[in-house]
């Protein structure tokens, strides 16, 4: 029985705290209330008893027509969509069919002392996504050279625990519907003597806010190259890197979530590696913030709940993805925050330093630890020392989860 601190005497030199048990809460999902069901006015997603319409897509709907919904998955998923087993098998999945791989530019802690793989680490090191046409483990190569064939599937140890059956289906929806794949078939069918500079660009922003994948049969400049373009794939198999920014990302490196390859967020207009805008597009970039086009998605799209597994790793990755953005803006912004700094001490500059240094909005980072012991000691010394150390616990068990999990998923 869940405990709770109830003080009855504060008269005495010291306070009485008698321990006793508290009510069961009685929470529903979407209740009844005089024939209205509790959900959000805007956005129609189910609310548990005491959320209010708002946290999920702003004051009255606010965000939501700057996130417009995905395309209804492909009919082609009907062979697995409904499997007890396909929350936890779609990273496999995703992985024999994902054109971009998740990659650091260091390897993993754990890797250098010949370790098992803990259950959490840190990865110290910059995360970026990358396409590579002739590794052999590339759904890019799977699909360009090895002609799409069963016998060349990538992750071939990975790929046997998955049904044969979704990896037809998986390949059949994404050769009728996924502008990418089409065009990487296009290209393995040309002929390499006659069209010998042949390449696929990729084109953001286009009217139904889907890739538009251009196959062309000549060499392609990189002066030729236009805004919001990227050529990622040509018949040298050279290797791509997508930016963080991107919109390419999340269609690249998830088709299963985004068969249609439909834009994700980032910004349309092209910029260096520091985001810095070199060429301004900003009437294709995304409006509305990092964390509610996030919320929004998640939340009101049901598919991000049956892929499960899938979305844990679409949830780090975004997460790193907009980590990596703040970093990267604060290195190419050190000036400023020396400047700054050099105002607070009294000083008119700092000496020239190689480190980068973490401003106190970056949690985590020393600067923000000191900022916080500050910000206690100063409440401890206007208010006295704190009566409870307070903890928040959840339990897995609990009806409100456990009634929200699909069939197969714990």
């Amino acid at each position: 029985m869940p405990l709770t601190a109830v003080a009855t005497n504060s008269q005495h030199d010291s306070d009485t705290w008698i321990i006793g048990p508290i009510s069961k809460p009685r929470l529903q999902w979407a209740a009844t209330f005089n024939g209205r069901r509790h959900q959000c006015p805007h956005c129609s997603i189910a609310l548990l008893t005491g959320e209010r319409a708002g946290f999920c897509c702003g004051t009255a709907g606010k965000y939501l027509p700057h996130v417009p919904p995905l395309p209804q998955l492909p009919k082609e998923y009907e062979f697995f969509i409904r499997d007890p087993q396909i929350s936890s098998k779609s990273r496999v999945l995703n992985l024999l069919f994902s054109f971009a791989s998740m990659e650091t530019s260091e390897e993993f802690p754990w890797m250098r002392h010949n370790k098992n793989i803990p259950s959490f680490f840190s990865i110290q090191a910059r995360v970026y996504h990358r396409l590579r046409p002739k590794h052999r483990d590339s759904c890019v190569r799977w699909l360009l050279f090895d002609g799409f064939m069963d016998s060349s599937i990538p992750h071939a140890n990975w790929a046997s625990t998955v049904p044969p059956l979704w990896v037809t289906a998986m390949k059949q929806a994404l050769l009728r519907i996924n502008p990418f794949a089409r065009s990487l078939q296009q290209l393995s069918s040309l002929s390499e003597e006659q069209c010998p500079d042949a390449n696929i660009v990729l084109r953001e922003g286009s009217a139904l806010n889907e890739i538009a994948a251009i196959v062309n049969y000549e060499n392609t400049s990189t002066a030729q190259v236009k805004p919001r373009q990227m050529v990622v794939v040509n018949r040298s198999g050279s290797e791509s890197y997508i930016k963080t920014l991107s919109r390419l990302w999340e269609p690249l490196a998830y088709p299963l979530l985004f068969p249609h390859a439909t834009l994700g967020w980032g910004l349309s207009s092209t910029r260096d590696d520091d985001g810095v805008v070199i060429d301004d597009d900003a009437e294709n970039d995304v409006t509305s913030s990092q964390i509610w086009y996030y919320r929004i998605r998640l939340l009101c799209d049901k598919r991000f709940s049956i892929f499960g597994r899938l979305t844990n790793e679409y949830l780090v990755d975004i997460f790193t993805r907009s980590i990596e953005s703040r970093l990267q803006y604060i290195r190419s912004n050190q000036d400023r925050v020396r400047a700054r700094d050099a105002a607070l001490m009294g000083a008119e500059v700092l000496p020239d330093i190689e480190n980068v240094y973490l401003p106190a909005s970056f949690i985590g980072s020393r600067r923000w630890a000191s900022q916080q012991i500050a910000d206690s000691l100063a409440i401890a010394a206007a208010y006295g020392p704190p009566t409870f150390w307070i903890t928040m616990t959840c339990n897995p068990e609990w009806p409100e989860i456990t009634s929200q999990l699909r069939n197969g998923q714990d």
